[in-house]
């Protein structure tokens, strides 16, 4: 499949929003070329259609290919000239068992603004899946992959769009395309299943790295809105490009912002020609190329890959002369001053002199000490004594030494993570989360023990030392964002709810600052809930570590201050039952005698 044409197309949906009287669709699939716009065409019927299989969209995309060629003729039709989106809804709505199967009568009985608002609701109300899950062993994949490489894509593109509506086709694309280069250099091994499995492994957490990244952004924006987006973003690039200007680095970060909103919606025509116009406006801004040394490497790629690679990109050097450390009180007056005039403006040059001295620290460090520095100028800019009242008001604000505590505490982590197994630190993640509250399910728990033992893993691995802060707190604010957006919060304990409602930077130290629910009314103990039987002598590791954290979920929750010596008492008697019983001649009738008298009555666990 020709991958560049695919993603050129992309970019080329701008030309919709422009003058009605181009031949849009003709410019498209000249651009695209015909695996290119086909491809296009399958994403946006798949994200739309999930309730479809891919045998019922092929006459679409049939009449999408044949309408591309009309329009590219020395006659082209007139509905060449029509909107895009338009153009597509109207093929769907045409397809009355489509329009039945994908529930989307109500949609197509609505014309023009309101149809397009309703396709996109109705989008964005479609399950998320990541898993790629039942698949077939590698080696009938190579033989699919071999026999038909364009159609093993197309499936793969087919599936993955429809389980995952929200994505931008840019990312789907790519996504597919490393799937495809998976293959490649499996295919070829003796060891395809091996090596298979092992770069599936690295393939799909990559996948979920970038899902998750993009959906934080926008849980953020329909959470805090774009202010908090725009703060974020003016230290990520900040960060990234200290060459840049406050000036020039606050037009690109309007622009950025100005994208997150139709992204977020699923507004993909939208989403792609903002995309587009703020990667060619900042890739032709020659002044910024000369100073930005990554900036100017990412302008060099083609049109397909320059927005990935800024996203990417690692911070460039620091300007010469430029201080170590940004004092606040060094310029107060002047601070005041635009703070009285334009607040927004004065916080954004803050941070900005802040993030590029500081590409070490996290977003949400920098958000934290420019809160507590607002307010300073908030209580002391309207007052005579200005300089001394902000600098009585932060007496005990320094941000040198909040992002030197914090990379400290994350290395301490790190160094807990990486003394323990894998299992053991989820297990230990498992039990702490339990604790603080014990009313949520144990789905619920497993999942956020699972999100933030993989955040530090990654992290302590990859980013260590220097830049261990900004990746681990960005992730683990990731994913105490989404627990918050997956589950009702109010429904867990008040505790929860109230993190869950504090301003973005808060949430996590609020969440860290949590001590046991001493107040929680467990349900009476029943050793049948702790699931211990003869599966424990057969089950692989991962099945074991779902047993494990079961066991620790159930007793911590009976008792939310049970001591780490009790909690390696039960654990010792654990290992010794399963042990025994796993050599008894009848496992069932062992497990059943033993796991009360072991777990229960001499675990320590009554109140």
């Amino acid at each position: 499949m020709q991958w560049l044409s695919v993603c050129s197309l992309l970019v080329l949906l701008s030309v919709s929003a422009r003058s009605q009287a181009q031949n849009q669709i003709c410019t498209i699939f000249t651009e695209a070329k015909e695996d290119g716009f086909k491809s296009l065409i399958l994403v946006g019927l798949a994200q739309n259609l999930p309730d479809s299989t891919l045998g019922d969209l092929v006459p679409l995309i049939a009449e999408a290919l044949a309408m591309g060629v009309k329009c590219c003729s020395d006659t082209p039709p007139e509905d060449c000239d029509r909107d895009v989106a338009d153009l597509f809804q109207s093929a769907v709505c045409s397809s009355e068992t489509l329009v039945e199967k994908n529930h989307l009568k109500m949609c197509c009985e609505k014309t023009a603004a309101e149809r397009t608002h309703c396709f996109l609701d109705h989008k964005a109300k479609i399950p998320r899946d990541l898993s790629l899950k039942a698949e077939l062993p590698a080696a009938d994949q190579c033989e699919d992959f071999k026999k038909d490489h364009k159609a093993f894509v197309g499936r793969f593109i087919f599936k993955f769009s429809k389980s995952n509506t929200m994505l931008q086709p840019h990312v789907i694309l790519a996504i597919a395309k490393a799937y495809g280069e998976v293959l490649t250099s499996c295919c070829g091994e003796a060891e395809a299943q091996t090596c298979f499995d092992t770069k599936k492994a690295t393939f799909q957490r990559a996948v979920g790295k970038r899902v998750t990244e993009l959906r934080a952004l926008c849980i953020v924006h329909k959470k805090y809105g774009d202010r908090v987006v725009k703060a974020k973003k003016l230290i990520q690039y900040s960060q990234k490009m200290p060459q840049a200007s406050f000036q020039e680095m606050g037009g690109m970060v309007d622009k950025i912002v100005a994208t997150v909103a139709p992204c977020c919606s699923g507004d993909m025509v939208t989403c792609m020609k903002e995309r587009k116009a703020l990667v060619d406006e900042v890739c032709a801004d020659k002044s910024v190329l000369s100073r930005a040394a990554g900036l100017s490497a990412c302008c060099k790629e083609d049109a397909v890959h320059r927005g990935s690679c800024v996203e990417a990109m690692k911070p460039d050097s620091k300007p010469d002369g430029l201080s170590e450390h940004y004092d606040v009180h060094a310029d107060i007056a002047a601070v005041c001053q635009t703070f009285t005039k334009t607040p927004d403006v004065a916080m954004g040059k803050l941070v900005y002199e802040i993030s590029v001295r500081h590409p070490e620290s996290s977003q949400q460090v920098i958000l934290r000490f420019a809160k507590e520095a607002e307010q300073a100028l908030l209580q002391c800019c309207d007052k005579e004594d200005h300089a001394e009242c902000v600098r009585t008001a932060l007496a005990g604000s320094d941000i040198d030494k909040k992002i030197t505590d914090e990379t400290d505490y994350y290395k301490k982590m790190c160094a807990v993570e990486t003394g323990m197994n894998n299992n053991a630190f989820e297990k230990s993640m498992m039990v702490h989360y339990t604790r603080i509250m014990p009313q949520a399910s144990f789905d619920q728990l497993h999942i956020v023990s699972e999100r933030v033992h993989d955040v530090l893993h990654d992290c302590c691995k990859d980013e260590p030392g220097h830049f261990i802060l900004p990746c681990a707190e960005e992730k683990l604010t990731d994913a105490i964002d989404a627990t918050c957006e997956d589950y009702d919060p109010s429904s867990i304990n008040p505790r929860i709810a109230h993190c869950c409602n504090q301003s973005y930077s808060m949430r996590r130290p609020c969440i860290l600052a949590i001590q046991p629910d001493t107040e929680f009314m467990p349900p009476e103990l029943d050793a049948s809930n702790f699931h211990m039987g003869p599966e424990l002598c057969t089950k692989d590791s991962k099945e074991l570590l779902l047993s494990g954290k079961k066991l620790l979920y159930g007793v911590v929750r009976h008792k939310t201050t049970i001591t780490e010596e009790q909690l390696k008492s039960i654990s010792t008697k654990y290992h010794s039952m399963k042990e025994k019983c796993c050599a008894a001649e009848d496992q069932a009738a062992c497990f059943t005698e033993e796991r009360t008298s072991c777990l229960i009555k001499r675990g320590g666990t009554e109140q």
